[in-house]
């Protein structure tokens, strides 16, 4: 009995320090907890403040275009232009300037989309086989009436992209990634300079498409920075004030999507953005329809 007493009060001697130890594991819990309800009330505020900043900026964006194309509209409906050059000039501004806003437009509907479904089972479109060539053609012909002021010229290189295989995605936000991509060549390259499309059929059964363009200069440093949300270099902010930042973020989003790989480098003092899609892959991850080749919109 005396060795029984004695265990049992043992036992109670000790348990002061067992409520000890769980009282600072949970006052160190809660400490836990509220640093991380710290970083993400401030990570909130963070994504609340680039929200405001990028509806500011794309407004300015939109509102832009939509205003130059207004002025032109006028002038023509007014007879204000009659040299019949110049009203083809105007009538390429138009068409450039509608562009832009277009581009815009989907960027921003694009955002919140992706940002809320980051999967591509969650996307509303379906799979279909798609013609990078034929579509990087379309794209060097939409764009092309924004270089025209620089005299810089937008050329798909046939050779050997014509032997590439279609390569299954949603062709719309496919088409968005090299959107931004071919806009932003325009954009920052320097006058009298030719931005190079190319595109090549892989071993492994993917594509790849270079976009490339000698411009405003890319530091090594910045290269890991360029698909960041909101970022945007000094270089680019001085040639161009107004900038969301977003758009290559939308575009290595997209690629991540399909599983593919979007880089940028420098080669040979051109700056380089690099897209590599997979073939077939993607069969069974998502809805999916055969194309329709009636168009020539690839």
């Amino acid at each position: 009995m005396l060795n029984k007493n004695h265990k049992a009060g043992e036992s109670q001697d000790h348990q002061p320090d067992d409520y000890q130890v769980q009282i600072d594991k949970l006052t160190s819990d809660i400490q836990s907890l509220e640093k991380t309800n710290e970083s993400l009330r401030s990570e909130l505020e963070q994504i609340k403040k680039e929200q405001i900043t990028y509806l500011q900026n794309v407004s300015h964006q939109i509102v832009a275009p939509l205003h130059a194309m207004k002025m032109h509209i006028e002038n023509l409906r007014y007879g204000r232009i009659e040299n019949p050059e110049r009203v083809r000039k105007v009538l390429r501004s138009i068409y450039s300037q509608a562009t832009i806003a277009v581009h815009l437009s989907k960027n921003f509907s694009l955002m919140s989309n992706l940002e809320a479904d980051q999967t591509l089972a969650a996307q509303r479109e379906p799979l279909e086989p798609v013609n990078l060539k034929k579509l990087m053609i379309n794209l060097a012909d939409d764009f092309q009436p924004s270089g025209w002021e620089k005299n810089v010229h937008v050329t798909v290189i046939d050779y050997p992209f014509e032997t590439a295989p279609p390569v299954l995605a949603i062709k719309n936000l496919i088409g968005q990634v090299f959107s931004n991509i071919i806009e932003n060549a325009v954009k920052y390259s320097y006058n009298d300079t030719e931005i190079t499309i190319s595109g090549k059929y892989n071993q492994d059964d993917t594509v790849t498409v270079m976009v490339s363009n000698i411009g405003l200069p890319l530091i090594p440093e910045e290269q890991g920075l360029l698909f960041t949300r909101g970022y945007r270099s000094k270089e680019a902010k001085n040639a161009y004030p107004a900038g969301t930042g977003f758009g290559l973020y939308i575009a290595k989003k997209i690629v991540e999507i399909h599983e593919g790989k979007i880089l940028a480098y420098i080669d040979n003092g051109s700056i380089v953005f690099e897209v590599t899609l997979s073939v077939k892959s993607l069969e069974g991850k998502a809805m999916h329809r055969e194309a329709k080749y009636n168009s020539n919109r690839g």
